[in-house]
């Protein structure tokens, strides 16, 4: 059986430039998750940035996260983790259950802020609006459940 080398490269070469391109308009307007918008992104938006709720989740507490949920998550882009996590998520109980293991971690982390804050008190201005941001968050995560119950239903 004979193969022709050139037609297979060029074959190969036309589905990569094709690949390329789309890539290229991605690039200009639009996410490389499929799922744009919606509840990954929300979460990422919220979970990622300690402006947004008042902590820090580093790659090994997103990876604990996982663990403790129940997805083995490779340790990459903090970003990309917590998309593998939540798109294991399938129901309204595995998302609830995750949001409990999410809160459960933030509690350990607002802990120290508090220890610290009883410690210097003149700091206490500044960890109790970090604490007020992880309150926000956890609000944001109770509106996203109950948005979640109300497309199930």
């Amino acid at each position: 059986m004979d193969f022709n080398f050139d037609d297979l490269k060029k074959e190969f070469d036309a589905i990569r430039s094709v690949r390329d391109i789309k890539e290229d308009s991605c690039d200009i307007g639009c996410d490389s998750d499929e799922e744009s918008g919606g509840l990954i992104e929300t979460v990422q938006k919220y979970m990622l940035s300690p402006a947004n709720c008042g902590i820090y989740f580093s790659r090994l507490d997103i990876k604990v996260i996982g663990l403790r949920f129940g997805e083995d998550v490779q340790i990459r882009e903090r970003k990309r983790m917590l998309r593998d996590i939540l798109r294991a998520v399938t129901s309204k109980e595995e998302l609830e259950r995750l949001f409990e293991i999410i809160n459960d971690a933030s509690d350990e982390k607002i802990e120290v802020y508090v220890q610290l804050s009883d410690l210097f008190p003149s700091s206490k201005e500044i960890f109790d609006e970090k604490i007020d941001k992880n309150r926000k968050f956890r609000d944001v995560l109770r509106n996203i459940l109950k948005e979640f119950e109300g497309v199930e239903d």
